[in-house]
């Protein structure tokens, strides 16, 4: 790497690897040098499967990427982080702070998660190199309205988890297509990846969407939504234990209960080759459509658009099928292949760094 070039370093952990890029600082703008995924150890994955007891390891991996690629640490100019479920915040960018550190060391959050230590690592090397450190959009943005958060249950309210950074970035990238600002696009957004996230974008605003853990359509590896008193039984006359019943509905249910695996692809293909099968898929279609369509009521028919973005998008055969059951809404599409997490950790720590876009407060009001 040139030597006079200035860095933002942008750090995503997940479960089983950290992903890690350096995006090159321009005048304007940000543009990718490197981008790695980063394996974690299964051996050590066993031996401190929560992710406190990993951040030394991976913060190590971070030191030793950086080094790789010939970029000291004064070239870094700030850090960018995956923010991971903290605690229900409105969207935006956010400075890594002492205190944002100790609720996640202490456990102050909505939920463990591996993507949590990428705030802590971030704030440590920012303290160490002495430059910021940030994170945009985390799942748990939550802007939901009133009305949504209402379930059939008191005890039991609705809550905002979805794949914000992902449906902000593509938000922003198609309201920038027409010469706006994300604040004045109203859209329906569908991200269907490893998990799916269908959402109400009002004015830039996330104000409704499907949880994937939670409800929904069915998706890879994910349930979705359960018809309730049958779940009830099947809990009861089975008596698993918490950890393998939640393994059974996240991570073992959806496509992967009828497919036996979660390669998209190799799904298409066995759909081709069985009509029992091929019902199944095509009921995904018909539920994530189903959803659009909620979604779009949500909006009172005020969407201007229906974006669709996540690794299933990259195949038309799915697209076109979602479109089967949605066409009748007579909305366009927009259509954004894949994942734009670490462009968008990188823009929105840029941006931040600049004074473009104002910081967030954690814990505050705004």
């Amino acid at each position: 790497m040139n030597r006079l070039e200035k860095f933002i370093l942008v750090i995503n952990p997940g479960s089983t690897s950290t992903k890690l890029a350096l995006f090159r600082a321009l005048e304007n703008e940000v543009e990718v040098a490197v981008e790695e995924n980063v394996s974690v150890p299964v051996d050590l994955l066993e031996q401190k499967p929560h992710y406190v007891d990993q951040i030394d390891f991976r913060l190590q991996q971070v030191l030793e990427f950086i080094d790789k690629h010939g970029v000291r640490s004064d070239q870094i100019l700030c850090i960018a982080s995956r923010g991971g479920p903290i605690k229900p915040l409105p969207a935006g960018t956010y400075q890594i702070t002492k205190e944002i550190e100790q609720d996640i060391m202490q456990e102050r959050i909505l939920s463990p998660h591996s993507s949590l230590i990428g705030p802590v690592v971030a704030f440590r090397l920012s303290q160490e190199w002495g430059v910021p450190a940030y994170f945009t959009d985390p799942v748990s943005v939550d802007e939901f309205i009133p009305e949504a958060k209402i379930s059939g249950l008191p005890e039991i309210p609705r809550y905002s988890a979805l794949h914000a950074l992902n449906l902000r970035a593509v938000a922003r990238k198609y309201a920038e297509s027409k010469g706006k600002s994300i604040d004045e696009l109203t859209a329906v957004i569908a991200h269907l990846g490893g998990g799916f996230s269908i959402a109400a974008l009002e004015k830039g605003k996330l104000i409704d969407s499907t949880n994937p853990n939670e409800e929904g359509p069915f998706q890879l590896e994910r349930a979705g939504s359960l018809p309730v008193s049958d779940f009830v039984n099947y809990i009861y006359e089975n008596w698993p234990d918490q950890k393998n019943l939640r393994r059974r509905i996240s991570g073992k249910g959806g496509l992967v209960a009828y497919f036996g695996t979660n390669d998209f692809r190799e799904i298409l293909k066995l759909a081709k080759e069985d009509k029992d099968k091929a019902l199944v898929l095509e009921s995904m279609y018909y539920q994530v459509a189903k959803y659009i369509a909620a979604m779009n009521a949500v909006l009172r028919n005020e969407a201007e658009v229906i974006i669709f973005t996540g690794g299933i998008v990259y195949n038309d055969e799915a697209v076109d099928g979602i479109k089967r059951y949605s066409s009748w809404l007579k909305k366009p599409y927009a259509i954004y292949p894949g994942g734009y997490e670490m462009e968008a950790l990188a823009t929105g720590a840029f941006r931040a760094f600049k004074g473009i876009e104002p910081l967030r407060v954690y814990g505050g009001t705004d």
